[in-house]
């Protein structure tokens, strides 16, 4: 495996960029990709080696170098013929965190967040142009089957709705499936457009078929289902407050935080006497239990 990542980052078509200096990180240019097809990786993009690069900098103790591989991936990134994600661009973040540019790594953080909620904003619009293309003016929508939903959008899953509450067939779709929200963030829930008396619902149901779509707004799930839904939605928090606590702890106390987030998950998760003293001394420093607020 290592052969093969070091054969990418000394092929001959890259030999023509400089990662061992700023300057020639800095100077190399946003690449014109064509489309990927069919099962190609981007492991041959320049971004995706300037990633790779930016790891062995970091090991070789050359965090300017690693840092601006990292800068100048996130540049490239919204170019790229491959989708990348919010956290391959958080990369840049943690790395300016590690390299102690506190201030620095949330102006970026900042940055990232802001070109996401553009990303999903320009997705939203591209997708309702797409329906529209597709699907004409239609006013009906379907939602999907999921289980992995909170109580309130529990209540709106398998259903055809009207968005405009115009249709005497179908209920009105509330408007905040419409819109991601922080308060859904966790619920999968899907809304797409359908042709009334001709697209076929896919999903399953009993009866009537508009008595169905109208049937009582109640949480159907199981038990087990609430309780796996309850159980992902806990643990994706209690890793984000893991995540703010050690944070600042490694930014204001670095001489009593473990090196790395995961040797503080994995001291926490054994409750070891180290973790317990590094609770007792945090509280102390900071005057107030952080994480228990």
């Amino acid at each position: 495996m290592f052969d093969f990542f070091r054969k990418i980052l000394t092929s001959s078509s890259n030999n023509k960029y400089d990662f061992e200096t700023l300057e020639g990180i800095q100077n190399i240019p946003i690449p014109k990709y064509k489309p990927l097809q069919g099962m190609a990786s981007a492991v041959n993009n320049i971004e995706y080696i300037l990633q790779r690069k930016a790891t062995e900098h970091k090991k070789n103790g050359r965090m300017d170098l690693a840092i601006a591989c990292l800068r100048k991936a996130n540049e490239i990134f919204p170019h790229s013929n491959f989708a990348w994600t919010e956290k391959d661009y958080m990369r840049l973040v943690e790395y300016l965190k590690a390299d102690r540019q506190f201030d620095e790594a949330r102006k970026e953080e900042q940055k990232v967040k802001e070109l996401f909620a553009k990303f999903d904003k320009e997705r939203e619009e591209n997708d309702a142009m797409i329906n529209r293309e597709v699907y004409g003016n239609t006013d009906i929508v379907s939602t999907n089957e999921t289980y992995f939903v909170c109580d309130e959008c529990a209540k709106y899953t398998k259903r055809y709705f009207s968005i405009s509450g115009n249709s005497k067939k179908y209920p009105k779709l509330p408007e905040y499936l419409l819109h991601k929200s922080e308060e859904h963030k966790y619920c999968s829930i899907t809304i797409y457009p359908v042709l009334d008396d001709i697209s076929l619902p896919a999903w399953d149901y009993k009866g009537d078929f508009i008595k169905y779509c109208n049937r009582p707004f109640v949480d159907e799930r199981t038990k087990e289902q609430k309780a796996i839904f309850e159980k992902e939605v806990k643990e994706k928090e209690e890793m984000a407050r893991d995540k703010e606590f050690y944070d600042l702890i490694f930014e204001k106390f670095p001489e009593i935080a473990p090196k790395s987030f995961g040797g503080y998950r994995r001291m926490k998760a054994s409750n070891s006497e180290n973790y317990k003293k590094l609770l007792k001394k945090a509280e102390e420093l900071l005057g107030y239990d952080f994480y228990t607020k």
